[in-house]
């Protein structure tokens, strides 16, 4: 499903909202209303996902793959856009703002699937990223074997909490296990990277990152990592949510994310004072 605004040509720079994974771009709809008549919203399906007509480009390695089809997308609109992402979508986001920094008038990252720099941290990161591949490789294994529901399982509670899964309805288990192989593949993107906190210093546009207070430590170490490496970048620190409040608490994300963006086309449209003259 590719969602585009009810209003159009809003003379502000458009927005484009990424997805996570084991998602659609309809998880934007409350921020496609709440942004209604303000700013234009293009919300498309991550290759691998829903009903949308982007493939990945397989010419590309790691997250470069999802990330051109949503490059040649933004090219289209002849104009930069202010970028949104959450979770492998925040990855594709960052990675875009990486390749085309030309394209990004301003980023809005909840917490970025970027694990892969966390293999050559401290022994901190080491221990988070040997948790993150667990899950990754559990799925795999069990996707490989037939059984997708039980691989899924893991990855749904490893990011909602433990038994969030036996939560869900009988025919949310059904779709996400249909997911597998997808989420198999972004995992494998997202590992495949090799650029560091380091290289983001070239970054100039304006960032926020998010992260939920309640979210994995695997989520907050990495959305503080990069928050702090972006040159200028605000962190914002959410309690009481957890990693897929993008979808589960939309009214206290979208709020921040709408701020931030105003807040930039405030600045580049800067106010004329009138000049005064004596009577």
């Amino acid at each position: 499903m590719n969602v585009y605004p009810i209003t159009r040509n809003s003379g502000r720079a458009p927005v484009v909202a990424l997805h996570s994974s084991a998602s659609t771009g309809s998880q934007w709809k409350k921020l496609l209303e709440d942004m209604e008549g303000r700013y234009d919203v293009i919300a498309p399906d991550l290759p691998g996902y829903g009903n949308g007509h982007l493939s990945a480009d397989d010419g590309q390695q790691g997250v470069a793959a999802a990330a051109r089809p949503i490059i040649r997308r933004i090219e289209t609109l002849g104009t930069p856009v202010h970028l949104v992402g959450h979770s492998f979508g925040a990855a594709i986001a960052l990675k875009i703002a990486m390749m085309r920094p030309d394209l990004i008038k301003s980023l809005c990252l909840y917490e970025p699937a970027c694990f892969h720099f966390l293999r050559d941290g401290d022994q901190t990161d080491r221990d988070l990223y040997s948790g993150i591949a667990d899950v990754s490789e559990t799925l795999s294994r069990n996707a490989r074997a037939g059984d997708p529901e039980k691989g899924m399982k893991r990855f749904i509670d490893f990011w909602n909490g433990a038994d969030a899964w036996h939560r869900m309805p009988a025919y949310a288990q059904q779709h996400l296990a249909a997911q597998a192989n997808s989420v198999m593949t972004d995992f494998a993107r997202g590992f495949a990277e090799s650029w560091t906190p380091g290289e983001l210093v070239r970054l100039e546009m304006p960032t926020l990152v998010m992260m939920g207070m309640d979210s994995p430590a695997l989520a907050q170490r990495v959305a503080m990592r990069i928050a702090d490496a972006i040159p200028g970048a605000r962190l914002a620190m959410l309690p009481g949510l957890g990693h897929m409040a993008p979808l589960s608490a939309p009214k206290w994300v979208n709020p921040r994310i709408i701020g931030h963006i105003a807040t930039v086309e405030r600045h580049a449209n800067p106010i004329r004072w009138p000049v005064l003259t004596a009577a």
